[in-house]
């Protein structure tokens, strides 16, 4: 995929998400976007990424509805992408920022152990910092040394921001005397 969208398949050009196009997407662009990527060497970074975060989540024991809320933040991401100076958006790194987010405002909020709130802290800490090096406001796109494509900071500050959104919709949420009717045993949907 790395060369012009023009020349890429109907079904890839169709998964791209077109953020200079506004609301007018492909149905599909919302998950599909972050399947397409624009090398093998951007696939092989962004799927270990993956690893790093699905180890993390296993060795912190994090709970299904961590899970949802990372799922949840993944077409929110892309949304929050609408509007940014690009033509063409592919790549999973946002969805990434919104899985580790996810995972740290649950070791954050979670009060099972006195560790796992440090491991929260210590994740949010990082990703805070990397997103400000990044400096989404400045720049659309930049090529960091070494790598073979541009990457676009916004989608980092987006996964990151959808994450946060959710965990704390859905901590608001379960306080409220309906969505308690709906919980069995202090558990909620997400």
């Amino acid at each position: 995929m790395n060369q012009p969208d023009s020349t890429w398949p109907l079904w890839a050009q169709q998964l791209a998400l077109h953020p200079d196009q506004g609301w007018r997407q492909a149905i599909g662009a919302w998950w599909g976007a972050a399947w397409l990527h624009g090398s093998a060497e951007h696939l092989y970074r962004n799927l270990v990424a993956l690893s790093l975060i699905a180890a993390i989540g296993w060795h912190n024991r994090v709970p299904a509805q961590t899970t949802l809320v990372w799922f949840g933040a993944w077409p929110l991401t892309q949304i929050g992408m609408i509007g940014q100076p690009l033509h063409t958006y592919i790549g999973l790194s946002g969805v990434l920022h919104a899985g580790i987010c996810a995972i740290a405002l649950h070791q954050v909020t979670n009060q099972s152990t006195t560790r796992k709130p440090f491991i929260g802290y210590l994740l949010l800490l990082g990703l805070i910092l990397k997103i400000l090096m990044e400096n989404p406001w400045q720049h659309a796109l930049i090529k960091p040394p070494g790598s073979d494509i541009n990457v676009a900071p916004w989608a980092h500050l987006s996964g990151t921001l959808s994450a946060a959104a959710i965990c704390l919709f859905t901590s608001v949420t379960k306080r409220l005397p309906c969505v308690k009717r709906l919980t069995r045993g202090g558990r909620t949907l997400i």
